[in-house]
C-alpha cells in the first residue's frame, strides 16, 4: 500500500547504506521502493541519481537528479548535482542554465558571493546566456566596479549583435559608456556596430573585480528590464556580501574548537565514548581531528568523513566533530547520517540553535517537511526569547506552539513548504542576529491592546509589504492621520487576507475612530478565527478586548466564558459571569441577573478558595432578593453568607430583619443575641444599645427587642429609662388586647421599684381580676 511513511523511511534509509558501500544495484532497489511508496519526494531520485552515477549510467543518473531536483522545487541541494553531471557530459548550455539557477537561488537567499561563483560558471559554459550576463553586470555596477560591469555589457553586445539585434547591441554599449564616457573599449564597439562591423571575440576571461568605489561609481543607471522587478533585492544584497546563517555561525566555531583542542594536554578524565571501538591515543586522535580539517577546509569531503569517523570511533566526543560530521554528511546527501550526528550536537547549549537549523535542512531534503518545521519553528524560538521581555516569554512560547499545530495539522503542504523557506532566508545573511533585533523592535511597535508577536509572525504575512503597511499605518494614526492608516491597513489586508495582525489593526483604528460597533464585530471575528486556530489564549484576549470596548455585549461574554470554562480558566470565567450579571441588572433584566450568578454558583467550588466566589455570589444573588422582596429566599442565602462571616455587621443586622419579615421572631432573637454579645467580646459594646434602640424603634411591641434593650438600660444604671421604655410597652399590650403579656410586663416596672410603684401595683391587681 503506498503512502507508507514508515517503509518509505527504511527504504530511503537501506539505499543510502547500500550507496555508502557502493553496492549500486541494492541500492536502486530500495530507492525505487521509497519512490513507490512517495513518487513526489526528492531524496529518492537523488539517490538513484547518485546509484547510477556509480554504475557509469549518466544518462539515467542525470533523469533521477532533475527529478530530484523538480520534486524539491528548486532546492541547491539538488540542483547542483544535476549542474554538475550536465558540465561532465559535455552538455555545456544545459549546464550554464543549471548554474544559473542556482545562482538565483542563492540571490533569494541573500547569499550574494555563492550566487555570482555560480553565475561566472554558467557564463564559462555558455558564454551567451545573457540573463546570467545582465545579472553579473548589474551586481558590478551596484558595487561601483566599473571595468567587470563594462565588460558584461560587451559581452552582452556581441551576443545581441550575432543574433542580428544591433540596435539593442548599440543601446547596451550606450549604456555601458555612461559608465566610463572614456572606456576605448566601449567607444571602439560602438563604433564597430555603427559601421556594421562584427564585435570581435571575447579573447580573455572577465577582468578580476576592483575594489568598490572606483571608477564612476556615482554613475545612474536603469537596470535592463530583466532585473528590474528585482530592483529591490539589491539594496541589501549589495551590502551583505558576505553571506552567513546560524550553520555557518557554529561551523566556524566548530573548526576553532578543534584546532583548539588539538593544543590541549591530555587530562585523565579524557572523554572517551565507551562501545565505539578502539580507543586511540590522543596523538592518534589529534592527528586525525588535523587531517579531518584540512579535508574539510580544502572541500575533500569523504576523505573528512572518514577522519572524522575514524577520530569519534577512536575516542573523540567534542560536540564539535559531531557537528562537522553532520555537515559532511548533509553536503554528501547522506542525510539520515547527518540527522544522527545533529541529534547529538542539537544536546549541547552552544550548537542548539545551529543544529536545529541543520536539523530542519536535513529533513526538508528528505521531504519530510512536519519535521522540518518542528525544527525550524525551535530555531525561531530561540532566536526570538533573547529579544523578548520575562513577563512575554510564557505567551510567546504558547504562539509558537500554535504555530507549529497550525503549519503542522492544515494539510497545506506548500505553506508549510514556503514557511520554512522564508525562514531559511531569514537566517542565511550576514548580520541575521541585528536583523532578529530590529524585526522584534518593528513587532514591538506594532503590537497593541497587550497584544504579544512573535518573528513568525514576519514569515507568515506572506510579504515584508504587509508588515511595512501595517508599520506605516501604526504612524499614520499617531499623527491623527486615520483616513490613510485606514488605507494601509486595508492594503495590508489585500496583500495577505489570513494574515490576523492586520485585521487586529484594522479593529484598533475603527475604535480610535469611535466606530465601536465596528471595531467589535471585527475583533469577534478575529476571535472566532483564533479559536478554529487552536489557539485559545488568543481567542480570550481578543473577545476581552472586544468586552472593554462593548461591556454589554452580551452573546460575546457567553461565547468567552464557555471558552473559559473549557479550558480550566475557572477563575477568569468567574469573572465574566459577575460581568454579566452586572450587565443583565444594568439593562434592567434582574430575572437573568440572578440566573447567571446562580449558574456561576455551580461553577464556585472550582475556582480558587481564596477567592470566595460561592460568597460572593450567594451576596449578589440575596441582594437581589431583598430588592425582589423575595425574603425566604434571600434567607437562606443570608444564613449561610452569616455563618461563613461573622464579622459582617451589616449581614447580620439583615439576617435578624429577614427572620422578622418570614414571621420567625424566636430566630431573629436567637440571631441578635449572637450578634450581640459577638460585639460584646469584640470590643464594640458601645454599639449595642444604638442597635437595641432602632430595632426597638422599628418594632415598638415587640416583647423581646424591648426586653433586651431594658435589662440594658437598667445594666446603664439607667432605671427611668427602662421603665419609660416598659410602661410603653404595656400600653401597647393592653390596647392590642394582649392583658396577659401586659401585666408581665407591668410585674417588670414593679421589681424596678419606680417612684409611682403603688400606681403600677394598683393596675397589676386589676388586670389579674380581668383576667380571673
Amino acid at each position: 500500500m503506498a503512502n507508507d511513511r514508515a517503509r518509505y523511511e527504511q527504504a530511503l534509509s537501506k539505499g543510502h547504506a547500500y550507496g555508502w558501500d557502493q553496492r549500486w544495484p541494492d541500492a536502486i532497489r530500495e530507492f525505487q521502493a521509497a519512490i513507490g511508496e512517495f513518487p513526489q519526494e526528492p531524496a529518492p531520485y537523488a539517490g538513484l541519481g547518485v546509484a547510477y552515477d556509480g554504475l557509469n549510467d549518466s544518462r539515467k543518473a542525470l533523469e533521477n537528479y532533475k527529478l530530484a531536483a523538480r520534486y524539491s522545487q528548486g532546492d541547491i541541494i539538488y540542483l547542483k548535482p544535476v549542474a554538475e553531471l550536465q558540465e561532465r557530459l559535455g552538455q555545456l548550455n544545459e549546464a550554464g542554465q543549471s548554474y544559473m539557477a542556482i545562482g538565483e537561488v542563492h540571490l533569494r537567499q541573500r547569499k550574494l558571493d555563492e550566487a555570482m561563483v555560480n553565475w561566472l560558471r554558467a557564463v564559462r559554459l555558455a558564454p551567451d546566456l545573457i540573463a546570467v550576463r545582465q545579472r553579473l553586470a548589474a551586481v558590478y555596477q551596484k558595487q561601483g566596479q566599473i571595468r567587470p560591469a563594462i565588460h558584461e555589457y560587451l559581452a552582452i553586445a556581441r551576443v545581441l549583435q550575432r543574433q542580428g539585434n544591433v540596435q539593442q547591441a548599440l543601446e547596451t554599449c550606450q549604456v555601458a559608456l555612461k559608465m566610463d564616457p572614456r572606456n576605448a573599449d566601449v567607444l571602439t564597439a560602438i563604433e564597430l556596430i555603427q559601421q556594421g562591423e562584427m564585435l570581435p571575440a571575447e579573447g580573455e576571461a572577465a577582468p578580476a573585480p576592483q575594489p568598490a568605489g572606483t571608477g564612476a561609481a556615482d554613475a545612474k543607471l536603469p537596470l535592463p528590464s530583466l532585473l528590474e522587478p528585482q530592483a529591490d533585492e539589491w539594496q541589501s544584497v549589495a551590502k551583505d556580501e558576505e553571506s552567513s546563517s546560524p550553520v555557518q555561525d557554529a561551523r566556524r566555531m566548530a573548526m576553532e574548537q578543534l584546532a583548539g583542542v588539538i593544543f590541549e594536554e591530555e587530562e585523565e578524565d579524557e572523554l572517551l565514548t565507551p562501545g565505539r571501538g578502539q580507543g586511540l591515543s590522543k596523538t592518534e586522535r589529534d592527528a586525525l581531528i588535523t587531517q579531518a580539517l584540512d579535508y574539510q577546509t580544502r572541500g575533500m569531503l569523504n576523505e573528512a568523513i572518514s577522519s572524522y569517523e575514524r577520530a569519534i570511533t577512536g575516542g573523540v566526543t567534542n560536540t564539535a566533530a559531531h557537528f562537522n560530521l553532520g555537515l559532511l554528511y548533509q553536503d554528501k546527501l547522506r542525510f539520515e547520517d547527518a540527522i544522527r550526528e545533529f541529534e547529538l550536537s542539537v544536546q549541547d547549549q552552544e550548537y542548539r540553535l545551529a543544529s536545529h537549523f541543520a536539523l530542519g535542512e536535513s529533513y526538508r531534503a528528505r521531504g519530510r517537511i512536519d519535521k522540518a518545521l518542528e525544527h525550524f519553528i525551535v530555531v525561531l524560538k530561540i532566536v526570538d526569547l533573547d529579544t523578548v521581555r520575562h513577563d512575554q516569554a510564557d505567551r510567546l512560547i504558547e504562539l509558537y506552539e500554535n504555530l507549529a499545530d497550525s503549519l503542522m495539522t492544515k494539510g497545506e503542504p506548500e505553506q508549510a513548504t514556503n514557511f520554512a523557506n522564508a525562514l531559511v532566508e531569514f537566517l542565511s545573511h550576514k548580520g541575521w542576529e541585528d536583523k532578529v533585533k530590529e524585526a522584534r523592535s518593528r513587532l514591538d511597535s506594532l503590537s497593541s491592546g497587550g497584544r504579544t508577536m512573535i518573528l513568525g509572525d514576519i514569515l507568515t504575512a506572506g510579504s515584508e509589504h504587509v508588515l511595512e503597511s501595517l508599520f506605516l499605518s501604526q504612524e499614520y494614526a499617531r499623527r491623527g492621520m486615520f483616513s490613510s492608516a485606514m488605507e494601509e491597513t486595508y492594503r495590508a489586508i489585500q496583500l495577505s487576507p489570513d494574515y490576523l495582525p492586520a485585521h487586529l489593526q484594522l479593529a484598533e483604528l475603527l475604535a480610535r475612530q469611535d466606530r465601536l460597533e465596528n471595531a467589535v464585530v471585527k475583533l469577534v471575528t478575529v476571535g472566532d478565527t483564533y479559536r478554529a486556530r487552536g489557539d485559545m489564549n488568543g481567542a480570550i484576549n481578543i473577545y476581552e478586548r472586544a468586552l472593554e470596548l462593548a461591556p454589554l455585549d452580551l452573546s460575546t461574554r457567553a461565547r468567552l466564558i464557555e471558552l473559559l470554562k473549557r479550558h480550566g480558566r475557572i477563575d477568569r470565567s468567574l469573572e465574566h459571569y459577575i460581568a454579566m450579571g452586572e450587565a443583565y441588572y444594568n439593562l434592567a433584566q434582574v430575572d437573568k441577573a440572578r440566573e447567571t450568578y446562580q449558574e456561576a454558583l455551580k461553577l464556585a467550588p472550582r475556582g480558587a478558595a481564596d477567592k470566595k466566589w460561592r460568597f460572593r455570589l450567594l451576596r449578589l444573588i440575596a441582594d437581589i432578593d431583598m430588592q425582589r422582596f423575595d425574603w425566604k429566599r434571600a434567607l437562606s442565602a443570608y444564613v449561610e453568607l452569616r455563618t461563613n462571616d461573622q464579622d459582617d455587621e451589616r449581614l447580620a443586622i439583615n439576617l435578624i430583619d429577614l427572620y422578622y419579615k418570614v414571621g420567625q421572631p424566636e430566630s431573629a432573637l436567637r440571631e441578635l443575641d449572637r450578634y450581640l454579645i459577638q460585639l460584646v467580646k469584640g470590643g464594640r459594646g458601645v454599639k449595642v444599645t444604638h442597635i437595641l434602640e432602632d430595632m426597638v424603634e422599628r418594632r415598638p411591641a415587640d416583647a423581646g427587642l424591648i426586653d433586651r434593650l431594658a435589662h440594658l438600660y437598667i445594666h446603664q444604671k439607667r432605671v427611668k429609662d427602662a421603665v419609660n421604655l416598659l410602661d410603653k410597652l404595656g400600653e401597647a399590650q393592653l390596647d392590642a388586647g394582649q392583658t396577659r403579656q401586659a401585666a408581665v410586663t407591668i410585674q417588670k416596672i414593679i421589681k424596678l421599684n419606680p417612684p409611682n410603684v403603688t400606681s403600677y401595683r394598683q393596675l397589676l391587681q386589676r388586670m389579674q381580676q380581668d383576667l380571673a
